[in-house]
């Protein structure tokens, strides 16, 4: 009897998968995964299966070395998704992690440090300031009190700080009915803007108050026969005459309209000094306050960015807003320079109709996921939950077919800012993404990925990236539930990250700031060791691992009994990871001795043995030596490292039931 793994892995410039090795002895039935990680001179293939064996009926392609292994290439056709669509359980109860990150835009109402930690628990994942909606004092203490509660936890929980740089705003006013209220503005009718103070909590469907004290001149600025959008575009009016302290219009599109919204005027209307001016001190206190990330406005070019970060610190990263028609026209060169991207579909709508809005996205996430750059979409995807406790069904899909689509994360505006409900919208939207999640095939997805990056000559040859790749690949074909990663810079975490794998991925990091990046990324999740280093490098490696497995037991990510992949480096550098070990963890309290084994490793002899693989594989001689390394309370760790030439490129581990 004979087992054969089929697990495709490495992923450079071609694709590889795995050889499987099997025994000659009656009595046992053992397989063996060999990544071809070092194999870095060929290109053109496809997905291939590997195969070895010693029964007949293998179509077998060449001889090896040893004349009792054959080994015979095939191609590995991933099911359909709509095969796989059709097999999905629709019964079965969604008990997954969620995957997808979950930003809330902060509101008054939970700005407390007692109610910020209801949040975290909610599931909120990023938190965004928008300093158009709170003071520079408010957003100081809000910021104070995450750092606070990380502090509190051990770090075991950490929240993203993302400040939204929206220039000076101009907003309506609020109804006299309360913030849940919404007023139908009639298409055709008349309605006045007015400056006075007396209406500002008082607005009608007929005399709305606008907030114009950033542009006090504004009134003066206006023409007859300009338009004004309210709500991003929810409401159209078009200015019939202006009086001393109010701007009379006419309705030209109608609709629902609620309180503190968005007011826009012409561009040439306002005052660009005074737009660029707050602009760049909001970018300043963005610096100054720490965040991880930040969120940018009038970016129709790559030079906005470059002019950010020149105020920024590097440890700010920078996301850019797309929404606008030049911003979409100008995709490609904001994503090379962005560090992420958030489509504002509110914004979009401004310039395209309803209908080429889902059109939109998909485009941008597309081009986003290809370019290994993190894309978030905001704008009503929950805005019923503003005054109710559940969404709607079209929003729930809304939010689930984002998921699908391949977002990294979705960014909660007003629901969370002004909703009655912002614990409970988390909660929804933490459900509906863990469902959503839950009907991704990742393998065809990854296929289709990788074959849209191979196609636009995006294939990365750098050794993390070839070992992430392969890591992703062994952790769904041997039902791995998580993937460990020691990253000093985040990057082989990232990396691996946006290949897309089906179970999370742990980024291990000693560097806060590295923690926090990684929130942006789905499925990544940061464990930052705060243990005491060890001089040592192998020995510290084992100790953060273990500190991380830990973790993972207790938030129950993990339990005994799973198969787990570990990625490390050889060297302790940045840029070096370079090795895949894959372990079953024991008892709750075993401990797993991976880099800093002091155990010797001895070749095996026979029955095991890998010969030079050359005349099978199109590709240079990449030789494989299988080291056996006996683990306590366990059998044989049995290791395949690949060389080229005099450098090692990459290992796997697997642990083995005793011969």
């Amino acid at each position: 009897m004979s087992k054969v793994m089929n697990i495709p892995t490495g992923f450079c410039n071609w694709f590889c998968t795995v050889v499987t090795v099997e025994s000659t002895t009656n009595n046992t039935d053992i397989a063996l995964t060999l990544f071809a990680l070092g194999a870095l001179a060929f290109s053109g293939a496809t997905f291939i299966t590997v195969k070895v064996g010693f029964e007949d009926g293998f179509d077998y392609c060449t001889d090896t070395m040893n004349n009792n292994q054959n080994i015979y290439v095939m191609p590995a056709k991933p099911n359909s998704h709509l095969s796989y669509m059709s097999q999905l359980d629709i019964d079965q109860v969604a008990n997954n992690i969620r995957q997808t990150s979950v930003g809330c835009t902060l509101g008054k109402s939970w700005a407390s440090k007692d109610q910020l930690a209801k949040m975290i628990g909610a599931g909120m994942n990023i938190l965004v300031i928008n300093l158009s909606m709170v003071t520079r004092d408010v957003c100081k203490d809000v910021v104070k009190c995450i750092r606070e509660l990380e502090e509190s936890h051990n770090y075991e929980r950490l929240i993203g700080i993302t400040i939204d740089v929206t220039g000076a705003p101009v907003r309506t006013g609020t109804f006299k009915e309360g913030l849940s209220y919404e007023a139908r503005i009639e298409e055709g009718s008349r309605i006045t803007l007015t400056l006075d103070e007396e209406y500002k909590f008082c607005c009608t469907e007929d005399l709305i108050f606008i907030d114009t004290q950033f542009f006090p001149k504004l009134i003066h600025y206006l023409r007859k026969g300009d338009r004004i959008y309210l709500d991003e575009g929810q409401v159209t009016l078009v200015v019939r005459n202006i009086g001393f302290d109010c701007i009379n219009c006419i309705v030209e599109e109608g609709g629902l309209l609620g309180s503190f919204k968005c007011v826009t005027v012409p561009p040439n209307r306002l005052n660009q000094e005074i737009l660029y001016s707050t602009y760049m001190k909001d970018l300043e206190f963005a610096a100054e306050c720490g965040a991880d990330f930040v969120l940018t406005k009038f970016v129709d070019s790559g030079s906005v960015i470059e002019e950010a970060r020149r105020i920024l610190p590097k440890t700010a990263k920078v996301f850019t807003k797309i929404e606008t028609r030049e911003s979409v026209k100008n995709l490609r060169e904001l994503i090379a320079v962005s560090d992420g991207i958030l489509i504002c579909r509110s914004g979009l709508a401004m310039y395209y109709t309803p209908e080429n809005i889902f059109k939109i996205q998909k485009y941008i996430v597309g081009h986003c996921n290809v370019a290994d750059k993190p894309v978030y979409v905001t704008g009503q995807l929950a805005e019923s939950m503003i005054s109710k406790p559940r969404p709607t069904r079209a929003e729930a899909s809304d939010i689930a077919n984002a998921v699908l689509d391949g977002v990294d994360g979705l960014l909660l505006t007003v629901e969370t800012s002004w909703g009655m409900y912002p614990f409970d919208t988390v909660s929804v939207v933490d459900n509906v993404c863990r469902e959503a999640e839950r009907a991704i095939c990742y393998e065809i997805s990854r296929a289709e990925l990788n074959y849209c990056r191979l196609l636009r000559g995006q294939v990365n040859e750098a050794i993390k990236n070839v070992t992430g790749a392969s890591a992703v690949e062994a952790a769904d074909s041997c039902g791995a539930s998580a993937i460990f990663v020691i990253t000093t810079t985040g990057a082989s975490a990232m990396s691996i990250a946006m290949s897309r794998p089906s179970c999370i991925v742990i980024a291990i990091t000693v560097d806060i700031a590295v923690a926090h990046h990684c929130l942006a990324y789905r499925g990544l999740h940061p464990f930052l060791y705060t243990g005491e280093r060890v001089a040592e490098w192998c020995e510290d490696v084992d100790n953060r691992i273990n500190a991380a497995i830990k973790h993972t037991r207790l938030t129950g990510l993990v339990k005994g009994g799973d198969r787990i992949i570990v990625v490390t480096g050889s060297v302790g550098t940045s840029g070096s990871t370079n090795t895949i070990h894959i372990f079953t963890l024991e008892g709750e309290h075993s401990k797993l001795r991976i880099v800093g084994s002091s155990h010797e490793l001895s070749q095996v002899e026979s029955p095991w043995s890998i010969g030079n693989t050359s005349t099978a594989f199109p590709f240079p001689s990449t030789v494989g030596a299988i080291r056996a390394q006996q683990v306590s309370g366990a059998g044989p760790r049995y290791s395949v490292m690949l060389s080229h030439g005099n450098s090692v490129y990459g290992g796997v581990n697997d642990m083995l039931p005793p011969l």
